[in-house]
């Protein structure tokens, strides 16, 4: 029995110096500080020069699960790879934060890769293809595992390309009684696809966003809880019809920005599931996101503990 599955895009994240890969040096484009698009053959040269990385398992989800799994849960990833290294190094990430894997596998793909260059001064730029990851067929998940769960926890970035299949694993969900939980992922997301949410919405117990992808969905009915994170502002909460506020945790060291609000995701699901009231369950949350903020990998550590009765 699982507390949770969670279902996204399988990204494997390369963070790199921009001073030790030379492939960046000939695309004028870089956005400093952004996202910059590349071609396919101009991400294959970054991939090929590219040395001196970290790599963890990336995407919203997965990294929302590792805080999920570090705080002690029992969570199963739902995503796909490709038959290539990086298929194998974020399948062996999974592994070290004890989530069971409920890859699938594409054999003509390549996994959906994330570079994240870091420059000198510490401003990033990030290029991506999503590849194997990019359209999911609904056949192709493990139905044994997913009924295994306690909730779903589904993000907004499937909806650009697996809208019908996102629609199905939640009716499918509701029939079988398992919470739905969704993450917003981004305001143009929110906006593309304002129909489903107008029609969905009913059917997920748990939306969670920051302050600018709430405000995409603009006077749309919210579930039964929503959770609105606004930076140094702190938190806000819908439950029962009001919005409850709860204070930031001042952080004492930021290294990196990339992936707290994932971090929050999962530490506030963890409290959540485990029964833990309101301010607890958001306090769990802020935690996970602060240990991210400390370090250059954009997920909590294997290894991170938090007093939860504390």
């Amino acid at each position: 029995m699982f507390d949770i599955v969670g279902m996204g895009n399988a990204i494997v994240d390369l963070t790199t110096k921009a001073s030790e890969n030379q492939a960046f040096m000939n695309m004028p484009q870089v956005n400093k500080g952004g996202y910059f698009h590349t071609r396919e053959d101009e991400f294959e040269e970054i991939l090929y020069f590219l040395k001196a990385y970290d790599v963890s398992a990336g995407g919203s989800v997965a990294n929302s699960l590792k805080a999920f799994a570090a705080l002690g849960g029992q969570a199963c990833f739902v995503g796909k790879i490709g038959m290539d290294k990086y298929g194998k190094l974020f399948a062996d990430s999974l592994k070290a934060y004890h989530i069971t894997s409920g890859l699938m596998i594409d054999k003509d793909e390549a996994t959906g890769c994330s570079v994240v260059l870091v420059h000198e001064d510490g401003e990033k730029s990030i290029c991506a293809k999503r590849r194997a990851t990019k359209i999911i067929p609904y056949n192709g998940i493990n139905w044994d595992l997913v009924e295994e769960a306690r909730c779903l926890f589904l993000e907004g970035y499937w909806l650009d390309d697996n809208l019908l299949t996102v629609k199905k694993i939640i009716n499918k969900a509701k029939d079988s009684f398992i919470k739905v939980a969704f993450t917003l992922a981004d305001p143009l997301v929110v906006e593309r696809h304002r129909d489903f949410f107008t029609k969905y919405m009913k059917s997920i117990d748990v939306l969670i966003g920051n302050e600018n992808e709430f405000k995409a969905l603009g006077d749309l009915a919210l579930p039964p809880l929503a959770v609105k994170t606004c930076g140094a502002k702190g938190v806000e909460v819908y439950q029962s019809g009001t919005w409850q506020h709860f204070e930031a945790v001042p952080a004492l060291k930021v290294v990196n920005t990339t992936g707290a609000g994932d971090a929050f995701a999962g530490g506030f699901l963890f409290g959540y599931l485990h029964h833990f009231d309101l301010e607890k369950a958001v306090r769990i949350g802020q935690e996970c996101a602060l240990s991210v903020l400390a370090r250059v990998e954009a997920s909590v550590p294997e290894n991170l503990k938090l007093n939860l009765e504390k």
